[in-house]
């Protein structure tokens, strides 16, 4: 389904209806910019017992309605988004208290500008499934 709980549609967002919500389940919003690397995000996810995807936006406007509007307990963000762009999304995301844990993911090694912004975490992109889902369940195991 594309758009959002208060009836406006937002093109490239997605809302993910879950069969059942578990609250042993860690609900992610996934804000990447490239369509690729968001889907293989999103898919890995949803592989994995314990994470819920709810959410997909390729813009920091998208991210930031869908945010406010499902509350996920962690946000994966693309330091690259387009719109408002990925350190003032994760900024807002911060400041707000849209998601508990917030993952700052790029291209390059910025991991101060991450915390600067108030991400938990920086992950680059590229970085092995493996290591991804170790910095995940660290970032999101001092936030309960």
């Amino acid at each position: 389904m594309v758009g959002s709980q208060n009836g406006r549609v937002l093109p490239g967002a997605t809302i993910v209806e879950p069969a059942s919500t578990d609250a042993s389940q860690t609900t992610v919003l996934v804000a990447v910019q490239s369509p690729r690397v968001r889907e293989a995000l999103v898919a890995m996810l949803g592989a994995l017992d314990g994470f819920q995807v709810v959410a997909e936006a390729e813009t920091g406007e998208q991210a930031l309605e869908l945010a406010r509007a499902y509350r996920p307990r962690l946000a994966l963000v693309d330091q690259e988004l387009s719109g408002y762009g990925g350190w003032w999304t994760i900024h807002t995301l911060q400041t707000e208290r849209l998601a508990k844990v917030i993952v700052a993911l790029g291209r390059h090694g910025d991991g101060l500008n991450a915390q600067l912004a108030g991400a938990q975490a920086y992950v680059q992109m590229g970085t092995p499934p493996r290591d991804l889902l170790h910095a995940l369940v660290s970032a999101c195991s001092g936030c309960d």
